[in-house]
């Protein structure tokens, strides 16, 4: 039973539960449990599991149980109020029955407590098809998923721990034992769970104490990438003669859908967020003893919206603006995550509180990557909604050159970078303004600078970081030119013209990737 036939399959199952499934379709319902003998068990669980969430969260735990009324005072709002109870209850029985005529159950104990939900970044999670109420701290139990936005990290019993990236589908069947349908999850398994097994449509997935990643295309293909210690990869293709695959650090593989062939790829460190914390206090404690104005690093935050500012007034915060897709805006980045932008196509950015002004001096600093060179895209502009602009930094041009520009009504300035961006590479950028001149750094050394010979020029405010905010009527500014497709990270704005020195020292602490 495919995917697209499960979504064709949960309506019915939601018109069912609530007792409004027509003539019509209770004719599609049944010939579909005739056709899938999946979908029997699919049924099955999904009755277990609704009643569970009844009991807990829904009907049953707050139906108010009525007096028995005179036969006078019986009326339709009486029955009414019983419907619900006696949706749940005929689930159940219908259950039942269904259960010893289709046959035993799968290893699934639909509703049985097998973790706890550690982690929810904007998370829109479904279990088997209905929406609930997940939080921080919530039990996670046995049955079906369906992660549209967001993500989640999912701590098991026994000890695993789990980050799931939407869109992604992925059953859970014990503490040890989870398969995974379609899209990404990174996984941390300490000794005690060695043996925790992800299965996906390619291939199982064997734990021995180890730091690693999956990815499911729909049909196409699985990828696993060991990162720390140890994996076996079991091909589901029956030939014995393909044997089990050992991954260790730092090693990686793929088994296509059509031949079960492993496939050993390179390891990919910059494509699974693996966890959600911020780590490295070494280069950020330098950041903050330059007294930034405002410092983004980028950290997860639960909304999945806001950029926190870690400086120590804190005040500067910034809000993304989502772009036209359905996978949340952090990655993994140079240290901890990153705000992840996805170019012209999607429009994503993000907008910073007009709070922060810039004054005569500054410095603005960060760790750069990029996926492909959109002309003239934006790390950070001041562009308004009238498109004005006086202040831009990104690229110039079409071929990947860094570059800062400065304008006034009068004329502009601009320092270029003569040598391209490596495009996939992190990159450490510095631009620096003095009474005097503009300079531009990559990865700790000067490469332009130009005099201003009295030039000045006033900020708008506020600054957009990755892309220029759209008009009000929602579409992006000029045919969506403009937008960073890549990842930024350790973004600071400082008050004052850092040196040469101080640049290169924040260059050369951070940790090697």
């Amino acid at each position: 039973m495919t995917e697209d036939e499960k979504k064709k399959l949960e309506p019915l199952l939601m018109e069912l539960t609530e007792g409004e499934l027509s003539p019509e379709h209770s004719r599609r319902f049944m010939e579909i449990m005739g056709q899938h003998p999946e979908a029997k068990q699919y049924y099955l669980e999904y009755c277990q599991i609704h009643t569970m969430l009844a009991w807990e969260h829904g009907v049953l735990s707050e139906l108010q149980m009525p007096k028995p009324p005179e036969e006078s005072e019986v009326s339709s709002n009486f029955f009414s109020l019983w419907k619900p109870l006696a949706a749940v209850a005929a689930l159940v029985l219908i259950g039942v029955a269904l259960w010893s005529q289709w046959g035993t159950p799968s290893k699934m104990k639909p509703g049985e407590i097998v973790g706890a939900l550690t982690g929810n970044v904007a998370a829109s999670l479904e279990l088997f098809g209905v929406s609930s109420d997940f939080r921080n701290g919530s039990a996670v139990r046995a049955g079906s998923y369906q992660l549209d936005e967001g993500l989640v990290e999912i701590t098991f019993e026994s000890g695993a721990e789990v980050l799931i990236e939407a869109p992604a589908s992925f059953e859970i069947h014990s503490p040890g034992f989870m398969i995974l349908n379609e899209g990404r999850l990174a996984a941390n398994v300490p000794p005690e769970g060695i043996g925790f097994t992800v299965e996906t449509p390619d291939a199982e997935v064997v734990d021995f104490g180890t730091e690693f990643a999956i990815e499911v295309v729909g049909e196409r293909s699985s990828e696993v990438h060991v990162f720390k210690g140890e994996v076996e990869v079991r091909p589901k293709e029956e030939d014995p003669s393909i044997d089990p695959v050992r991954l260790v650090t730092n090693q990686a593989t793929r088994i296509d859908h059509s031949t079960f062939i492993p496939l050993g790829i390179s390891v990919d460190a910059q494509r699974f967020l693996r966890n959600l914390d911020e780590p490295d206090p070494t280069y950020s404690g330098k950041v903050r003893e330059l007294l930034p104005l405002a410092y983004y690093r980028m950290a997860v935050i639960d909304d999945g919206q806001t950029l926190k500012d870690a400086s120590k007034g804190r005040k500067h915060t910034a809000s993304v603006v989502k772009g036209v897709k359905r996978r949340q805006p952090f990655a993994p980045g140079r240290i901890g995550s990153s705000l992840r932008l996805d170019g012209p196509r999607r429009g994503g950015y993000a907008q910073i509180s007009p709070s922060l002004e810039l004054p005569t001096e500054f410095t603005i600093m960060a760790w750069i990557r990029t996926k492909t060179f959109p002309r003239d895209a934006v790390l950070v502009s001041d562009m308004n909604l009238s498109g004005d602009e006086t202040f831009r930094l990104g690229l110039v041009g079409d071929h990947g050159h860094l570059g800062l520009t400065f304008a006034n009504e009068d004329r502009s300035l601009q320092v270029v970078d003569s040598s391209p961006l490596s495009l996939e590479d992190w990159t450490h950028i510095a631009v620096v303004k003095t009474n005097e001149a503009l300079r531009l750094y990559r990865n700790g050394a000067l490469v332009s600078s130009e005099p201003l010979y009295g030039f000045q020029s006033q900020a708008h405010k506020p600054f957009s970081i990755g892309g220029t905010p759209r008009k009000s009527d929602g579409r992006k500014r000029n045919q969506r030119s403009g937008f960073w497709h890549g990842r930024i990270d350790e973004l600071a704005f400082f008050g004052s013209a850092l040196t040469r020195e101080q640049i290169d020292h924040l260059f050369n602490i951070t940790p090697s990737n």
